[in-house]
Formats: structure tokens, C-alpha cells, sequence
């Protein structure tokens, strides 16, 4: 894919200031763009220093995103944390000024080849172990999108030999229009956000569109275990592989005999032995083999995936061993925010889980955890805002089912609980901002709590 060379002279005008924002503002000022800004919190408020952009012409309206700044505006901009319902975007669509999210945006001056990531759980990590097992064979692979470095920032001095491994959420996917992904993954579609989507279908079909404007050369992998993904990727208009960890494919990546393997061409390619993989639990089993099938796509050889995927480590607050003393382990799962990503989490204990889950509620359905939470859990703590909501589903699905106010209290609880050989295991089901900035924060401060506990 070569850049599109956007040239300057355009009026745009960029609705929130975020680190997404700010990114397709500095593209934009880099074009040569007029370029205007708007955001409903200050200038002060933003975790962004506008000052370099300011310096160079760019034009900031904090605390106000009015229809009124659409007046002589070429073209918007659109973060992906801005709605596609909020009253400007809804003026700029009936005015007929085309609204274009910062990924759209930027791969109209991106070059070289994209790897775009997507599903509701698993993306971050996926996104990592892919750019790293790429960055081992190509020599110049960025990673980033919803992940850490906005799309806009990647693009820069970008060439024809870049990587631009991309995680892209929902909400970026909402706004592409021509974005099309060399190899696009879709990793799995459950429940979540139904504060933004009004249906399941809605969000859903929202993630089918990392396949949108494939050509037929182009690479569609997903998961042939998940329902949405497997319904939206055999209908991606690119070559089309499969993936599951449970079971075996007549066509695409599997698992057997201690090995994942690749059945295409009429024979099975080894892609790793699982000893190889370095992270516990199936849904790590299931990223390693969506990335090393993309690896394989993106043009990495027979025999070259081991040797990046060992030397894996996973990412921080994805069930991360915090602390480990006198038989009991820790575990830091803040990142998942979502009931089938705590589903995922669970499957790699036997037993003996005191979870701690809460937070925000998204909207979930507590009563999908009751299986897994009978097989392996003997004592629940709810804590924060959704703790009420949380115990009373879960209450018949372990001995010991707790609500308490905060995290810091659910964590001291259950450090007291906690015998040898038992795994705590922080994975909250919900967002964070009821007590902590981000998932991050929420996953930092469970972490020093127990160190602090536990002496390490």
C-alpha cells in the first residue's frame, strides 16, 4: 500500500485531543493542513501538551464541541473516544463534510504493509507477539493504534519496507472508510460496550470491519471457535484462515499431538511446539496461534516463529504473576474488563481461586461466569461500584461470595484468606474509573498492594 500524499490546504478541524488527537493534528500541521481542534474538557484538563502544535498554527477550542466550529471546515477528524452520534459529527454528516477517524486518517499518508488486529479480547498482546515475531525477519515493524502509538505518529518517514502492526478497537473501526489491512485479524466478538452499542450486532458488525476493502490477495485470519468471528470471516472478501485451540481444521492453524500446526496445500507445517510458548492459559494459546498464522501470511519462514515466541513475555495487568510467597501466587488481570475475558482467565487454574472482581459495570452478564467460578474458585470478592451486581449473581457459584467497597479492601481480604496453593487472581469484569484513572492504574496499585503485603 502506497501513501495517498495528502496535501496540504485543506480546513480540517480535529474533535478530541487525546493522544489520538494530537497525533492527526501534528500529521495534519505536518501537510501542510489548516488545522483547528476542539475538545470538551481545557487545555489545562488535557493529559496532552498542546504547546508544540499551538506554536505552529494550530487553533484550540477547549471545553466546547459546537456545531458552530463546522463553519468553513473542509473536512473532521474524529477520535475514537467521540461518538459517532454527538451532535457536531451528526451537523458535519448533514452538511455533507466528509468525518474521517484518526486510523482513516492516517492510512491516507501511511506506506508500506498493515497487520490490523482486532477482537474483544486479546488484541494487545496478539498486536505485541506479532510485531515482535515480525520485527525478527523485517526491519522496520511499528506497533501501535489502540495500543499505545496513535496511527498517526506511526505513519511518519513510514516506507515502503514498514510494518504497521495496528490493534484497532471498535471505536476506530466505526470511522475507516478506505483503510484496508494487508493481513486483518479478528480474534474472537463477545459482549461488551453495551454502554455505547445499542445491540450485540451493532458492536459486531463494528469488528467485522477490520476485513472491510480487503482485495482478494489480502489475508483474513479468525477464529474458527467463536461464532461472530467465524460468521464475519468467511465472509472477508481476502484468502480466509482459520484458527482454533480446540479441535482440528481441515484448512488453517490448529492444535495436536504438543504442536500448533498449519493445514494448507495439502499438508500439516509445524508453527511452534506448545513447550515453546512461554504464557499459561488457552487464550494465550489462542493469540500465539493467530499471530504466528499472521506471522506466517506476512511473510515470515517456515521455521522462523520459535525463536521470538520463547523469548515472549506477555504484557503487563494480562494475568501477571505479581507475587508468589509461602505457596500463594498473585495474579494481575486488570486489563480484563469483560466477563469472557475473566472466562479466559480462569481457564488456566485448577482450583483453589479466591477472584477478586468489580469495578465499573459495562453492562455485563455476571450469571456466564457461574461455571467456571463453581469449577475453581473457592471464595469471590466483589468490590467497587459493581459489587452489589457482581456478588449477588455469583453468589452460588463459590463457597465464600463477598462485596466490599473498594479494591484495596477486597485485596487485604483476600490476602488474609489466602493458604498455601492458592492463586489470587484480580480479573474484574468491569472498567475502572470508579476508583482509578485506568485499567493500568487499577492493575499498578493491586500489584504494590500485595508486594507490600506479602514482602517482596
Amino acid at each position: 500500500m502506497s501513501g495517498r500524499g495528502q496535501g496540504g490546504g485543506m480546513k480540517l478541524l480535529v474533535v478530541g485531543m487525546g493522544d489520538s488527537g494530537f497525533a492527526a493534528a501534528r500529521l495534519a500541521l505536518e501537510l501542510g493542513h489548516a488545522v483547528a481542534a476542539c475538545d470538551e474538557r481545557t487545555s489545562e484538563d488535557l493529559a496532552v501538551d498542546l504547546s508544540p502544535l499551538l506554536s505552529r498554527g494550530l487553533l484550540f477550542y477547549g471545553g466546547s464541541q459546537s456545531p458552530a466550529l463546522l463553519q468553513g471546515v473542509d473536512s473532521v477528524i474524529l477520535s475514537p473516544g467521540v461518538p459517532r452520534a454527538s451532535d457536531l459529527v451528526r451537523t458535519a454528516l448533514q452538511a455533507g463534510i466528509p468525518v474521517l477517524g484518526e486510523v482513516e486518517w492516517a492510512f491516507r499518508s501511511a506506506r508500506g504493509r498493515i497487520a490490523g488486529v482486532t477482537g474483544s479480547n486479546g488484541k494487545s498482546t496478539t498486536t505485541t507477539l506479532l510485531s515482535e515475531i515480525l520485527a525478527a525477519h523485517f526491519p522496520d515493524v511499528r506497533a501501535g493504534g489502540n495500543l499505545g502509538r496513535p496511527f498517526s505518529e506511526m505513519v511518519m518517514g513510514s516506507t515502503e519496507d514498514t510494518w504497521h502492526v495496528l490493534e484497532l478497537s471498535s471505536f476506530q473501526l466505526e470511522s475507516i472508510d478506505t483503510f484496508r489491512a494487508d493481513v486483518a485479524l479478528l480474534l474472537n466478538v463477545t459482549p461488551d460496550h453495551q454502554d455505547r452499542y445499542a445491540t450485540f450486532d451493532e458492536y459486531s458488525r463494528a469488528k467485522a470491519r477490520v476485513f472491510l476493502n480487503q482485495k482478494a490477495s489480502d489475508a483474513a485470519v479468525f477464529s474458527a471457535a467463536d461464532a461472530e468471528a467465524l460468521r464475519w470471516g468467511e465472509a472477508a472478501p481476502g484468502r480466509r484462515f482459520p484458527f482454533t485451540a480446540v479441535g482440528t481444521l481441515r484448512e488453517g492453524a490448529f492444535v495436536r499431538g504438543g504442536r500448533a500446526l498449519w493445514a494448507h496445500d495439502g499438508r500439516e507445517e509445524t508453527l511452534f511446539p506448545l513447550e515453546a510458548l512461554p504464557l499459561p492459559g488457552l487464550h494465550n494459546l489462542e493469540n500465539a496461534l493467530a499471530a504466528c498464522l499472521a506471522a506466517r501470511l506476512a511473510g515470515v519462514p517456515e521455521g522462523g516463529l520459535r525463536e521470538p515466541l520463547s523469548r515472549f513475555r506477555g504484557l503487563p495487568h494480562r494475568l501477571e504473576k505479581v507475587a508468589s510467597a509461602g505457596g500463594i501466587s498473585v495474579y494481575n488481570d486488570s486489563k480484563a474488563t469483560n466477563t469472557d475475558a475473566v472466562l479466559k482467565a480462569l481457564t488456566a487454574f485448577q482450583g483453589g481461586v479466591i477472584l477478586l472482581v468489580g469495578g465499573k459495570d459495562k453492562g455485563a452478564d455476571w450469571n456466564v461466569l457461574l461455571p467456571e467460578v463453581r469449577r475453581c474458585c473457592r471464595a469471590v470478592l466483589a468490590f467497587g461500584a459493581a459489587r452489589e451486581k457482581a456478588a449477588a449473581a455469583l453468589r452460588d457459584g463459590a463457597p465464600l461470595v463477598e462485596s466490599h467497597p473498594t479494591l484495596k479492601e477486597a485485596t487485604d481480604r483476600a490476602l488474609d484468606l489466602a493458604r498455601p496453593g492458592d492463586s489470587v487472581v484480580l480479573s474484574p469484569a468491569c472498567a475502572s474509573f470508579d476508583e482509578f484513572r485506568n485499567f493500568e492504574d487499577r492493575g499498578e496499585k493491586f500489584a504494590a498492594w500485595v508486594r507490600g503485603r506479602m514482602g517482596e
